[in-house]
This record gives structure tokens, sequence and C-alpha cells, in this order.
């Protein structure tokens, strides 16, 4: 009656086990969502606390008082909020001057562009004939109306994006308001012979979070000086906020190059001569070349600690995995995973010396971490 009885027990808790399992990959894949902003709000947080503990350091008055924690907190908010502000007052007031001067201009560019196809249909007759298309322009222009719906949801998702980002914000408020409190909590799941490890391991990884945050304002400054530059050789109007457009969008993984390349290309397309427009959309597939194979690499070798070729690695296995999310979490995952499997990787080689003296925790600092 024993073996039965065994195979009974033995088979429910394979049963329950593999339930239990498949609920936990059920719930994960239910809240990735959640999981990914806690995870940047997390990265900012550690990014972000370093210049806390910089302003916290300031005596200010007579009384040589310094900020609190959170005064330090609310004032490098502020900041943020006030530089989004000043950017968007720099860039909303030419943007609207351009889209009404584009309107008015128009019509009559419309007209110059039928001459010049029909005259260059006329002169290489084997050209297909554009003036007709060109001519339809402004009642496909007035359809568009049917794209409401399309644009509605476009909307909706822009709306559901922003709602994210000021979840994200709050999260990196209290993150790092409590920090020290979180910090402490998760020590004590740990044994006391291994929270030191822990913490100098917590210790490194935050190092490379704020390295990845400069980093990305780095290479944000190196896009923008590099095309507000271009754009000033190419002779196109506004090339300090063309710059300035760059560098910003170039925080957006992915998309934000070509984002950032479309107010040129759109200036370029109304500018004479007319090759300016292929040299602008040529300038900027460069930069974005030059950006993904040669900067991003460096930058973050510089800022983080990893090795181009894992930097690479590591932003298309983001991509592929998460899409947009993805590349702009990978290298600062990568640079994670990788001061925690050096610490592994040392643990193991203590393990095989049991003659050798452990090592304090943050003594692998120039281990597998950083190379």
């Amino acid at each position: 009656m024993a073996r039965p009885r065994d195979l009974v027990v033995n088979t429910i808790i394979v049963s329950l086990t593999v339930l239990l399992i498949f609920g936990l990959v059920r719930l994960l894949t239910i809240i990735t969502e959640i999981l990914l902003l806690i995870l940047i709000a997390a990265i900012l947080a550690t990014g972000i606390n370093p210049l806390i503990a910089v302003l916290q350091r300031i005596r200010i008055g007579r009384r040589q008082r310094r900020l609190s924690q959170t005064g330090a907190i609310l004032l490098i908010y502020a900041a943020i909020l006030l530089v989004f502000v000043l950017i968007g007052g720099i860039i909303i007031t030419p943007v609207v001057g351009e889209t009404r001067a584009f309107i008015s201009q128009l019509p009559q560019f419309l007209q110059d562009l039928q001459r010049s196809a029909g005259a260059l249909q006329a002169r290489y007759p084997w050209l297909p004939d554009l003036s007709g298309l060109i001519a339809r322009l402004p009642s496909e222009l007035a359809g568009l109306s049917r794209y409401f719906g399309t644009a509605a949801g476009v909307a909706f998702r822009f709306f559901g994006g922003l709602v994210s980002v000021v979840t994200v914000l709050f999260m990196t408020f209290y993150m790092l308001a409590e920090g020290p409190l979180i910090r402490r909590a998760f020590l004590t799941l740990f044994p006391e012979e291994q929270a030191d490890r822990v913490e100098g391991i917590l210790r490194r990884v935050g190092l490379k979070f704020g390295g990845w945050v400069r980093g990305q304002l780095l290479l944000g400054l190196i896009i923008g000086v590099v095309v507000g530059i271009g754009a000033s050789i190419l002779r196109l109007p506004y090339p300090l906020l063309l710059g300035l457009v760059a560098g910003i969008t170039e925080l957006i993984p992915i998309i934000g190059p070509i984002i950032g390349a479309i107010p040129a290309v759109l200036i370029a397309l109304f500018q004479p001569p007319w090759w300016r427009f292929l040299v602008v959309i040529a300038f900027y597939t460069g930069v974005q070349q030059l950006e993904s194979n040669f900067v991003v690499p460096r930058v973050m070798r510089m800022a983080v600690g990893i090795s181009p070729l894992l930097t690479v690695i590591a932003l298309l296995i983001g991509g592929k995995l998460l899409g947009i999310i993805g590349v702009l979490l990978s290298v600062p995952v990568a640079a994670a995973l990788q001061v925690v499997v050096g610490e592994i990787l040392q643990a193991i080689r203590d393990a095989a010396r049991p003659g050798a003296p452990a090592k304090a925790a943050g003594t692998t600092e120039g281990n597998a971490g950083d190379a």
C-alpha cells in the first residue's frame, strides 16, 4: 500500500508544482509592464541619488543649513520641470511660426513643383508624369479626415505613455525618499554573513545605473552639438533649435534619431537649392549610423564600464525581446548582470580555495564586472 500512496502523493506534488509555476509565469506575463515601470524608476532613482548626496552636502545661508533629502529631491524635480518648460517654449514658438509660413507658401510651392515636374517630364519623356499627382495633393490633404480614427488611437496611446511617465516619476520620488529604508528591508532577507556581500553588489549596481544615466545625457549632448554644427554648415534655419531637438530625441531609443531628423528634413524640403534636401537626409543618416555603431558603444563603455561588443549585443537582445523599452533598458540591465555574475564567479573561486581568507564585499570591483 505504501508504493501506490507514495505515487499518488508524488503525482499531486508534481501537479501542484506545475500549476504553481504556470501561475507564476502567467502572473509575470500580466504584470510585465508594471515590472518594467518599476525597473525604470529604480534605475532613475539610483542614477539621481548621487546628485542628491551632493546637494545635501552644500551649506546654505548664514546658519550653514543643509538641504534635507526631500528638499534635495524636490529641487531636482523642479530643475527638471523648468528645463522641460524652457525647452518647450524654445521649440514651440519657432515651430508654430514655421508651420504658418509653410501653410501660407504651400499653394505657391505646389505650383512651382507642378511646373518643374511638367518640364522634367517634357525633357525626359520616359519619366512618369507627376504633375497630375501633385495637382491632386490638395484634395488628398483635404481628405485626411478619414484618418481621424487612427489619429485618435495614436492620441490615446500617447496619453497612456504620458501617464506611464508620470507614474515613473512618482515611483522614482518615493524610491529616493525611502531608499535607505528599502535597502535595509531588502538586506534583512539575507543571512547576516551574506548581507555585506549583497550590499556591495547593490552599491556597484547603483554605480553602473548612475553611469548609464550620465552616459545617456552625454549622448544627447554629443548628438545635439554634432547636429547643430552640421545644420550651421548646411545653412539650415534655426541650427541651435535643430541641435536641441536632436539632443533631446537622442534619449528616445530606436526612433529618437528619426524623430529628431524630421524637422530638419521638412525645413530642407522648402529651402533652395533642391539638392540640400538630399544632403540633409544623407547627413542625418550618417549621424544615426555613427551614433549607433560608434558613439553609443564607446560612451557606454566609458560611463557604465561594459565593452562595446557587449553593448551592441545587449541592444540587439533588448530590442528583440521588448522593442523600444528593451533597447532603453538593455545597457543598465547588462551592466547589473555583469556585476552579479562577477560576484558569483568570485564566490565560486573563494569556495574552491577553503584556506584563503574571504574577501570583503566590494573588493571585486575590478573583476568581471568591469571586464
